[in-house]
């Protein structure tokens, strides 16, 4: 099977050899345990090895990510300039698809649009940050559930495109996404977790599920440090 690298420093060698190309993965975690960062280094691993990758941001201004990125100290403007990395800012119209949700959701539409930007570009990686604002919160749960499988089996339809989704889960939670369905669609999950030891706050790593590979599932501890991004560290 081929492996994408993550470029994790410490998480291939949990994977054996990197996630398992073509296929989507759950990031999930609490606000400040590093989603965002983890999704954002995944792609410049890819555009270090000349692979393609969009970032589809719904959350936050593309500046934003941009200045958050060049305050860690990754050099990023030649990889926007020369397009093989590419900020897709799609926050105005899932807006727009929110307020018309009452007259209907074909669930492929989004991903089409998505996909369609995607194999236009040539990227074999993505990262959508967060899955959260595709998924209608007034929906009753069987509704959510089809629209999140099919979401993410569309993405996997896609051929090589590996794809990262952030899931928001709440501070002091034992769930693995925000709508508690989202694990059992995606090929893997890995946790991010903030917890404390001696009374000290560290942040956490734990690949609870990944298919077609082999896992380790010692939870690690990490940090966040510049230029070189997360960093896994030891076994708590």
């Amino acid at each position: 099977m081929n492996k994408v690298l993550s470029g994790i420093e410490g998480l291939d060698k949990l994977l054996f050899g990197g996630f398992p190309k073509g296929r989507a993965y759950l990031i999930s975690g609490e606000p400040g345990t590093g989603k965002t960062i983890f999704t954002l280094q995944f792609l410049l691993e890819g555009a270090r090895l000349g692979e393609k990758g969009i970032f589809v941001t719904i959350d936050e201004k593309p500046e934003h990510i941009i200045a958050d990125m060049e305050a860690l100290g990754w050099n990023v403007r030649d990889y926007l300039e020369n397009g093989i990395l590419q900020i897709l800012d799609v926050t105005s119209y899932f807006s727009h698809t929110e307020l018309s949700a009452k007259e209907g959701l074909d669930v492929h539409h989004i991903t089409e649009d998505i996909l369609a930007f995607v194999k236009k570009s040539g990227a074999t990686r993505l990262a959508i940050d967060p899955i959260a604002p595709l998924v209608f919160a007034e929906k009753a749960l069987p509704e959510i559930t089809d629209y999140i499988r099919q979401l993410i089996f569309s993405l996997e339809d896609s051929g090589d495109l590996t794809t990262l989704l952030t899931s928001y889960v709440p501070v002091g939670s034992d769930r693995m996404s925000q709508h508690g369905v989202e694990e059992f669609a995606a090929s893997g999950i890995v946790l991010l977790r903030l917890t404390k030891i001696q009374n000290k706050p560290i942040r956490t790593l734990l690949v609870r599920k990944m298919r077609g590979t082999r896992i380790e599932l010692s939870e690690y501890s990490f940090e966040i440090l510049p230029q070189r991004g997360i960093v896994l560290r030891q076994p708590i």
